[in-house]
């Protein structure tokens, strides 16, 4: 072995030890959330609190640690949890006896810290038995929770490495308690149906897909499932079947976890953390085997205590904490499902229709990772992101006002059509075969794929995909998009219903970025608000479109801005990676928005994280404003991106998700076309870099009068991507500058009507 050799051998094992050393805290934290539960009581959040500082001092050195919450009532920090190796924190602080010590917001070092969402590093005189003191924000997006504070006796104790990775683990520890105290309870707050017969359920399509399988009514199923188990009358019989049902729900969610189709671990485990914890959650199963104890059937004792908790929670007026409802219903269909089956197939969905009145985007993405064939919601209507999710999914969705709907029991036989809006009701076998018969599912996938979007004649349009999920960006791949052109980083939050830490949305972003294997990757920050609001996490308003949203949310919450502009750079680490902001309004948000994203990557810097250091920055145009000031907004990044969707609603004051106003909702109205040509003209040199992601990108009669503007990058659905590169190939360079310059000649909405019929029979689609 050479000296060079030996050299880089001692090098590999110094970086495995530093690796070790600067990970330790939050690896300890790692560890220990595997082993937490649901703390249905401060008694138990205590005892986790205390085992977290305990190993926290442990790995630091200190003497003592405590943990101080905000109290809302008297806005101050106040004394949760503290522990040290004298004991002193536990026998005097946490004493009954005593006032909590709290601290001032304006008048302490903790305060000061908590305020100012700052790390404080405190040095005392040789005097004081106290020689270093650190101060940590335990901090969720833009909530501050309170402060972890360690102290040691030696002067200089927590250095810069230890310091990094201490943020690390206090921002775990956020994420735990805000996951694992979803379910402390607060105090007590406030029959047969005859089966229909055959018959079509018309609706409205959401999601377009076909679908057969049995009704599973979720307004319902706790109760029907219930009542169908009988009991065997033996205590320690109904012990077993209880036991070996938990035993099979954890099997099957682990199952989801690890083999998911979806492919989506993160986003995954979001969803599922709060079954998981619960099945972990001693005091909460306990209620159940100490009713079993007592003389109650297994399938009852599930029934009730579920009841009980699902009813406390719905009956929060918060609605973040409202839906967790669902969560605690959901467990316990599995559990009576798993005691319904003493064969042990155990429950599935995968071949369920669920019927809803509501659904929540995390909850159309957990039963999708499970296989759900299709749903049917009774209502007015669906957000617009359940659509696109639903679309991202695969899975159909149908929405329809008849009440009948209210009429279908657990198990009757379904065939769902959302693309042509029926839902076929118990139909008999010349019907099913009729239907399924005629489908028309999807052809399948075309022969051959075009490498590139272009021209006949050879000029180049980029054609990318718009991305919601992992599953899409894997789709994206498939289909031979050309990259991410667009990253709707808000759907995480959504399907959270909750701020996500800056290790939960770099992981989320790596998989992404690293998904397209070297092709450029945008990501939009998140465009929260208007029909995208964080339930009971954003303040509601009375009109959102017009309100906090997009950028003007993440100026307002620089700590969550932070967060998620850090694990952006970080997850695009040696890639080609853009950072686009959404429905900018002018140059001052753009150039405040660079300034807090020059800001991140000094701190990346500092923290001596590998990140990508240049990424391409981007703004939205999607304000009638931003139109007018393309030429500055141009002048200040290194792409433009226009939002089509938003920029049509506020040209047209038609707001899209109106269904009272859809028809007026023209993506070629020829105001639009005008604004979209001038967006282009004042872009200058920036013009190539101008990308369209709304719908009109994959409109097959807009294509080509995008590309007649200048437009070289288009980014659409993964599913429409290879239909716009075939698209664009029936046209030259020539043809569409020609298209273009007839269509901005009209001026009256009655001549682009009828320009566009004759338009359709002169270039029909490929």
């Amino acid at each position: 072995m050479t000296l060079r050799d030996i050299v880089h051998k001692f090098e590999d094992l110094l970086s495995d030890y530093y690796i070790l050393i600067v990970h330790k805290y939050s690896d300890a934290l790692t560890t220990l959330s595997t082993r937490a539960s649901l703390f249905e009581s401060d008694r138990e959040m205590n005892g986790f609190l205390k085992e977290a500082i305990s190993r926290l001092i442990e790995l630091s050195g200190s003497s003592l640690g405590a943990v101080y919450v905000y109290d809302e009532s008297s806005r101050e920090l106040v004394f949760r949890v503290g522990y040290d190796r004298d004991d002193f924190w536990d026998s005097f602080r946490c004493s009954g006896k005593k006032a909590p010590l709290s601290f001032s917001l304006e008048n302490s070092d903790p305060g000061r810290a908590f305020r100012e969402t700052q790390v404080r590093i405190l040095e005392y005189s040789s005097e004081k038995e106290i020689r270093s003191k650190l101060i940590i924000p335990i901090v969720r997006g833009p909530e501050k929770l309170g402060v972890l504070m360690l102290a040691h006796r030696q002067t200089g104790a927590f250095d810069r490495e230890n310091l990094s990775d201490l943020k690390r683990a206090v921002s775990m520890l956020g994420d735990i308690l805000i996951d694992a105290t979803a379910f402390i309870l607060p105090p007590e707050a406030a029959s047969s149906v005859p089966v229909p017969a055959s018959r079509v359920i018309e609706g409205l399509k959401a999601s377009a897909g076909m679908a057969s399988g049995k009704a599973l009514p979720v307004w319902s199923d706790i109760d029907t499932i219930a009542e169908t188990i009988a009991s065997s009358g033996s205590a320690e019989t109904e012990s077993e079947r209880f036991e070996e049902a938990l035993k099979q729900s954890s099997l099957q969610l682990e199952k989801i976890e690890k083999s998911s189709s979806l492919g989506d671990r993160e986003m995954i485990s979001l969803i599922f953390t709060a079954q998981l914890y619960m099945l972990k959650d001693g005091s909460f199963l306990d209620k159940m085997r100490q009713s079993i104890a007592g003389g109650s059937s297994a399938a009852k004792a599930v029934r009730d205590v579920v009841q009980e908790y699902a009813d406390r929670f719905a009956s929060l007026p918060e609605v973040r904490l409202a839906e967790k409802a669902q969560d605690v219903r959901d467990l316990g269909y599995r559990i009576l499902s798993n005691l319904a089956r003493p064969d042990h197939k155990g429950f599935s969905y995968s071949d369920k229709i669920v019927l809803s009145r509501h659904i929540y985007p995390s909850d159309l993405f957990r039963l999708a990772v499970e296989g759900v064939a299709g749903i049917v919601l009774r209502g007015a209507g669906v957000t617009a992101h359940i659509s696109i999710l639903a679309r991202s999914l695969s899975v159909p969705v149908l929405i329809t006002d008849d009440s009948s709907l209210l009429e279908i029991p657990e198990g009757l036989p379904l065939i769902l059509d959302a693309t042509n809006g029926r839902l076929y009701v118990r139909p008999d076998e010349k019907m099913r075969n009729s239907i399924l018969a005629g489908s028309g599912l999807s052809s399948g996938l075309p022969g051959f794929y075009i490498l590139k979007g272009h021209l006949k004649d050879g000029t180049g349009v980029s054609v990318q995909a718009n991305i919601n999920i992992l599953k899409d960006a894997e789709d994206a791949v498939q289909e031979g998009a050309e990259g991410i052109g667009l990253y709707r980083s808000e759907f995480p939050f959504i399907l959270k219903n909750d701020f996500l830490s800056e290790e939960q949305q770099y992981r989320l972003y790596r998989s992404i970025v690293t998904s397209q294997k070297g092709k450029p990757v945008t990501l939009r920050t998140a465009d929260i608000g208007g029909d995208k609001l964080l339930q009971g996490r954003s303040q509601s308003e009375e009109n959102p479109f017009l309100g906090v949203r997009g950028i003007r949310f993440s100026l307002a919450n620089r700590e969550m801005f932070h967060d998620q502009l850090r694990a952006m750079l970080r997850a695009g680490a040696g890639a080609d990676l853009g950072i686009m902001f959404p429905m900018v309004s002018g140059v001052e948000e753009l150039l405040q928005a660079r300034k807090e994203l020059d800001l991140c990557i000094r701190e990346l810097e500092e923290r001596g994280d590998d990140f990508n250091s240049a990424p391409r920055v981007g703004a939205m145009i999607e304000l009638p404003s931003a139109a007018i000031a393309t030429s500055e907004l141009a002048n200040h990044c290194d792409f433009l991106s226009i939002g089509s969707n938003d920029l049509i609603m506020y040209l047209l004051a038609v707001d899209r998700t109106n269904d009272n106003l859809s028809h007026l909702y023209r993506s070629h109205h020829p105001t639009v076309l005008q604004v979209l040509s001038w967006i282009v003209r004042d872009a200058g040199e920036k013009a190539g870099e101008i990308s369209v992601c709304g719908d009109i990108a994959s409109d097959p009669m807009l294509v080509p009068v995008l590309a007649g503007m200048g437009i070289r990058k288009l980014s659409v659905s993964p599913q429409s991507v290879e239909g716009v590169k075939q698209r664009l190939l029936q046209f030259s360079l020539q043809d569409v500058e020609k298209i273009t310059s007839e269509i901005l000649s009209i001026k009256r909405l009655d001549e682009m009507d009828h320009y566009m019929k004759e338009f359709k029979k002169r270039w029909p689609l490929p």
